[in-house]
């Protein structure tokens, strides 16, 4: 997972700075699972890398291991077999001339995706306060995590609670 801030709008001076900043992040090598996490935010703007236009057979995709998975040798392979069981199925679908939107059919969550995201820094706050607390999934709340060491260099006083109670270091 990489996740890198492409832009932000600078609040320094300006009151109420939650009201008026926004931050465009790049979100790469998170599984769909994770993304359909993020895009139900609704107050943001998204561009996701599609599974029509862009096939597995040029350069492919990784699946996206849960560490629960990772840790376990059994879950592991269960796991690998599986992915090259969907990579080959698909192939031999692309091969028989069945288009990418329709074979993309056979990809699970756990595949790669990346993503560009601005949201403006009241929405992202709320996203934090649902995304990075202990409850959130492993994979949201590491890319959350990340975000926050982003953007808080840039605007402290809009995310200083945050980063208190979540313990972040930069």
């Amino acid at each position: 997972m990489q996740v890198d801030l492409l832009a932000y709008v600078p609040v320094d001076g300006l009151p109420e700075p939650e009201k008026h900043g926004a931050a465009t992040f790049l979100i790469s090598g998170i599984s769909r699972t994770c993304s359909h996490q993020i895009v139900r935010h609704r107050l943001a703007s998204f561009s996701q890398e599609s599974q029509r236009y862009v096939s597995l057979d040029k350069g492919g995709w990784q699946a996206v291991v849960p560490p629960a998975i990772a840790d376990e040798a059994a879950a592991g392979a269960v796991m690998d077999e599986m992915w090259q069981g969907l990579q080959q199925a698909y192939a031999a679908l692309r091969d028989q001339g069945i288009r990418k939107e329709d074979a993309r059919f056979l990809l699970p969550n756990a595949t790669e995706t990346r993503l560009v995201m601005t949201m403006g820094y009241r929405p992202l706050r709320h996203f934090f306060w649902l995304r990075i607390d202990r409850a959130a999934q492993w994979e949201v709340q590491a890319v959350a995590r990340r975000m926050l060491q982003l953007v808080y260099p840039l605007a402290p006083q809009v995310f200083q609670d945050i980063w208190d109670e979540y313990g972040m270091e930069t």
